[in-house]
């Protein structure tokens, strides 16, 4: 693999990097075709739109096995997605910029839209991509026109159109190892010339990749962590009420009912399989987003257009998951969304110049609504050491069911309403000087309104959270709670699951989490554009963007975080359109930059002194020759905190300390921040051989990034007695596929495999001993992490008719 590595950055370095087919789909003309994307609420051909935006058409999605935002990351610059189990969501980072705090508490960093429509919580990333018209990611902070929560960027979902002229269809199958079973389809149906109605389903489904090791006390038939099960099922309407007026009409299902994720051991045991966990809570995940979409566009006259968004969603999701994941025996640690409910609505109002002239502009109202309900468990239970002993020597099952005596405890986090109201008013304006310069200033008002009222945190006594094992913890009273009467037995779940929590029955009192949070915020771009030729684009601008505060576990609360981005830009398309080539440059300045933390199995949100990111992007697609395409991106990034003070979590454990008490506060400034390696790069290649009546397409991907720090806090070094599990070293991974299509692309059928090599990456590190209170000694520590999947293969045949 050394040599792959050298070739891989040689030939990123030589091309300067860039977009997996940003204009990835080819012409039979020889040369690249553009997509035209929506970044500036416009329609913009993407290499006119002076912003760091990359898009892919369905076609480059399907090539490339992209099915979610998650196995989009090779093909964007900087994109890292990160997943989680507890909650089914998912962490986005672009440029080492991203939110750690996936649940109801906060919000993402980087915007995600469908159909220009917001969808607020990360659980609507992992949302399937199918029958798009492109995908399209804005990188660098788009305050003015997105508004919060997108200082890192934006990702767009823009489903295909309803086409009235004529019927029209699409079927695939993809079977694969861990018997994978994908299938999705369209239908497009018009209704004279001004109505028609296009539906699109899909659903794909495999088995998890992680073992039930030998102890693992599980019922007959439990799927493995990293089992999907995922369906999504659209239907556009679309009718031309006048020749001005038209008005579209989506219903957008999605459903996920897998078995998540779980940890996995960083520094397993020898003879210890890394695809294998002692499980005592097998994984379940029951998740769906019902989302109803309108939007309206009026050519008022020739130079307004109106256009109206207005959306109404709700994602449900219960779930239940293995907190512990089998790293300390002998003890359980149990996470259970028992129910949940996130309701948001928007509307958006967007007047727009119609026409060419000199002056453009974009004006606009939004006002957006969110309300959550959900309940949220934790139990935890340990057995004494003589009885672990048995249950080893023995060879059975792990059963983790304390008597009296032994250690149990529970928490449980209920909001019952917590909600957000906000308020928005944009402009845009840009000027073109002359066919070479264009200025461009906009700035946007945003006010917000977050509060939760009666939010409860419940802990079912409250014991220490890290009981040595065979220490009696429980008290009379604390046993009367939760001995099961005749018995003798604490019960598995200690304050459920589902029932109700009071204080006679968990032996406690709850803590409050009611908050309330009002503030405003101004965003703001200026941009100035050149044009030296045609085909050849420059832009220099400085932008601004704000992530919303947080509210926490007893309705602590935080500052927003703010960012200010000066950017580089350069887009060309060269050689008579055969070579596109972008280059960005960019450096961004971080205020009161929003962390999220467990400490204590609570989750803590608090704003560091600031960070300054900066780095340079380059994408390219170039075809030499009429069958052969090239493709990449390359990333060099500097992404670290600003001098503040802080304390090392991690290092305090393992030199057992405390930090507030005996370990050190320390100058944090200069360290690096997560997912942010120093380089990155995607190279791809395809070439079309004519054969058999059709062309044979093989096709290569490679992409190598730099060591990076993937753990949670601010200290990017390492572990005392633990070297590089805060730390995913260089890596690099290799995709393939052998594509065939006939003349006339009747049907397309291919082979691929991913991650060929099997390399195995992580994506998270977590220090088990903290996160879940288990019984370790206390400078002992237990790190696990996240990882990639292992090597899959398959194969794929679709049909348009």
């Amino acid at each position: 693999m050394k040599g792959l590595n050298k070739t891989t950055l040689a030939l990123c370095l030589a091309a300067l990097g860039g977009e997996a087919a940003a204009q990835a789909a080819a012409q039979d003309g020889g040369t690249l075709e553009r997509i035209v994307v929506t970044a500036n609420r416009r329609d913009q051909l993407v290499q006119d739109t002076p912003l760091a935006v990359s898009a892919f058409t369905q076609e480059t999605l399907q090539n490339n096995q992209v099915k979610d935002l998650a196995s989009l990351t090779a093909l964007v610059p900087s994109l890292v997605v990160e997943p989680h189990s507890d909650s089914g969501g998912v962490h986005v980072y672009l440029r080492g910029v991203g939110s750690a705090n996936h649940t109801e508490l906060g919000d993402p960093a980087v915007a995600f839209y469908v159909d220009g429509i917001y969808l607020p919580r990360p659980q609507g990333a992992t949302a399937l991509m199918y029958d798009l018209a492109h995908v399209e990611v804005a990188r660098g902070p788009q305050g003015t026109l997105n508004g919060r929560n997108s200082t890192a960027g934006a990702v767009n979902l823009v489903s295909a159109a309803p086409n009235t002229s004529r019927t029209m269809g699409a079927v695939s199958v993809t079977a694969g190892d861990y018997h994978r079973i994908q299938t999705q389809g369209m239908i497009n149906i018009p209704f004279g010339d001004n109505v028609a109605l296009r539906v699109a389903a899909i659903k794909d489904s495999h088995d998890g990749y992680v073992d039930f090791a030998r102890g693992s006390n599980v019922p007959p038939g439990p799927d493995k962590y990293g089992a999907q099960d995922q369906a999504g099922a659209r239907a556009t309407l679309l009718w031309k009420l006048t020749p001005a007026l038209r008005a579209t009409f989506i219903a957008d299902y999605y459903e996920d009912k897998g078995a998540g994720n779980v940890y996995l051991a960083q520094e397993p045991a020898p003879g210890q399989d890394r695809w294998s966990a002692v499980i005592d809570t097998p994984g379940t995940l029951d998740q769906s987003i019902m989302t109803y979409k309108t939007k309206w566009n009026w050519a008022a006259t020739d130079w307004l257009d109106v256009q109206y968004l207005g959306s109404w969603s709700r994602l449900q999701r219960a779930n239940a998951s293995d907190a512990d994941a089998g790293m300390y025996l002998g003890f359980k640690a149990e996470n259970r969304t028992e129910w949940g409910r996130f309701d948001s609505h928007s509307n958006e109002l967007q007047l727009r110049s119609a026409g060419s002239g000199p002056v453009q502009w974009v004006a606009g109202l939004f006002e957006f609504g969110e309300k959550n309900r959900i309940r949220f468990d934790i139990d935890r239970s340990q057995i004494s050491e003589a009885a672990l002993r048995q249950d080893l020597a023995a060879g059975n099952v792990i059963f983790v069911r304390p008597t009296v005596g032994e250690y149990a405890s529970a928490m449980s986090f209920i909001q019952g309403d917590r909600q957000l109201k906000s308020k928005a008013v944009f402009a845009q304006g840009s000027y073109d000087f002359n066919d070479q310069y264009k200025l461009t200033a906009g700035a946007r008002y945003t006010k917000d309104h977050k509060f939760d009222r009666g939010g409860q945190n419940w802990a079912c006594p409250d014991w220490p959270d890290n009981a040595p094992r065979g220490t009696a913890v429980l008290t009379p009273n604390q046993i009367a709670q939760l001995v099961t009467p005749g018995t003798g037995l604490i019960n598995t779940h200690n304050i459920g699951p589902g029932g109700a929590v009071t204080a006679a029955g968990c032996g406690n009192t709850p803590g409050d989490n009611t908050a309330d949070l009002e503030y405003g915020q101004a965003t703001w771009l200026g941009r100035v554009e050149y044009k030296p030729a045609k085909d050849i684009l420059a832009f220099a601008s400085v932008t601004t963007g704000f992530h919303s505060p947080a509210i926490g576990d007893g309705g602590a609360t935080t500052k927003p975080e703010k960012l200010t981005s000066y950017e580089i830009g350069f887009k060309s398309d060269l050689l008579n359109r055969t070579l596109t080539l972008n280059l960005d440059a960019f450096w961004m300045k971080y205020k009161d930059k929003l962390e999220s933390q467990v400490v204590n199995n609570t989750l803590q949100n608090f704003n560091a002194a600031g960070a300054t990111v900066k780095g340079i992007e380059a994408e390219f697609a170039w075809r030499p020759v009429p069958a052969a395409r090239i493709s990449g991106n390359a990333t060099w990034l500097r992404a670290a905190y600003d001098s503040f003070l802080s304390c090392d979590i991690d290092a305090a454990r393992a030199n057992g300390q405390v930090c507030g008490t005996t370990a050190p506060t320390e100058d944090v400034g200069g360290a690096v921040l997560k997912h942010a390696p120093r380089f990155a790069a995607t190279v791809m290649g395809e070439y079309d051989f004519a054969v058999a009546g059709g062309r044979l397409t093989p096709r290569l991907q490679v992409h190598h990034e730099t060591k990076a720090f993937i753990a949670a806090g601010a200290f990017s070094r390492d572990v005392p007695g633990h070297p590089g599990v805060k730390q995913q070293q260089a890596y690099t991974t290799l995709d393939v596929s052998l594509r065939y299509e006939p003349a006339g692309k009747a049907y397309t059928a291919e082979l691929f495999v991913n991650n060929a090599t099997d390399k195995e990456v992580k994506y998270d590190a977590v220090e088990v001993c903290t996160q879940v209170g288990a019984p370790c000694q206390p400078n002992q520590q237990i790190w696990a992490a996240y990882y990639n999947q292992p090597r899959t293969l398959g194969a794929r045949l679709s049909m348009k008719f």
